[in-house]
């Protein structure tokens, strides 16, 4: 019985999305995040909702808008589709699933600057991104 020496290394995909366009759609998240914040909680307050009640709608769905948004169609939030970006599983390039979306997007709250170090290198990869195996690269 022979042992395989074939070793899997990382191949970076060639149409990565650049770190300016990933930058500016981590912003347009961030705005349309806390717009869905405003709105909700306004909405919730103008139907009479009790304070705390309001509260808690708004601020849970802004957050699942922000953690579950790269599995929205084509694995794109709004602000990667506006940008020219998807999300997608590294290994099989399907796209961002519910899953994915939530461990690549839960990181970035805690670590936000030390998440974003990660992508200057090689891989061009944050650290929610090897946390939930994805990529993010040029739509088609």
């Amino acid at each position: 019985m022979e042992v395989s020496t074939i070793q899997s290394e990382y191949r970076k995909p060639g149409n990565l999305a650049g770190l300016g366009r990933r930058l500016g759609g981590q912003w347009i998240d961030s705005l349309i995040t806390l717009f869905v914040l405003f709105v909700v909680g306004q909405s919730a307050e103008f139907a009479g909702l009790p304070q705390d009640a309001v509260g808690i709608l708004a601020i849970g769905i802004a957050a699942a808008y922000y953690l579950f948004s790269d599995a929205m169609p084509n694995g794109q939030s709004v602000g990667k589709k506006l940008l020219g970006m998807q999300v997608v599983d590294e290994h099989t390039n399907l796209n961002c699933n519910l899953f994915q979306s939530f461990m690549r997007n839960i990181t970035t709250p805690f670590l936000n600057i030390l998440d974003w170090i990660f992508i200057f290198f090689g891989s061009r990869k944050r650290l929610g991104d090897m946390l939930a195996s994805t990529v993010v690269i040029r739509s088609k």
